[in-house]
């Protein structure tokens, strides 16, 4: 192996976002999310949405609304590594003008399971 080429591997490569353009503060993206954040239709949610950190009425009403899924959990070593991912992700979302929510999801470990009734089949 080329040594100057694991000189490289152990500088930090500079972190590369894509840019959305079309993700912009009213630019229609939030069609969806807009259900609960229009008017005053839905106020228990927005209230809720409000209690949950977004911070004012214009964010609420124009900013995009975009889940985080992550599979990290403490009982997966393969997986423990994700929830700080998310949050770095969950980070680069809100620097685009939008509205970041993480949220968990099943993972499921090998290890664990092999064997068991769930893999018999």
């Amino acid at each position: 192996m080329d040594p100057s080429n694991l000189e490289k591997q152990r500088e930090p490569e500079t972190a590369r976002y894509l840019d959305f353009p079309n993700s912009k503060p009213g630019s229609g993206l939030n069609k969806f999310s807009s259900t609960l954040t229009r008017e005053h239709d839905f106020p228990a949610a927005q209230a809720m949405l409000y209690a949950a950190g977004v911070p004012n009425r214009e964010v609420l009403k124009t900013y995009p609304h975009v889940g985080i899924a992550s599979v990290w959990w403490e009982g997966n070593p393969c997986n423990t590594h994700l929830l700080d991912l998310g949050k770095e992700v969950k980070r680069c979302v809100e620097k685009q003008n939008m509205l970041a929510w993480q949220y968990n999801t099943v993972g499921v470990s090998d290890g664990i399971t092999m064997g068991g009734e769930g893999m018999r089949f």
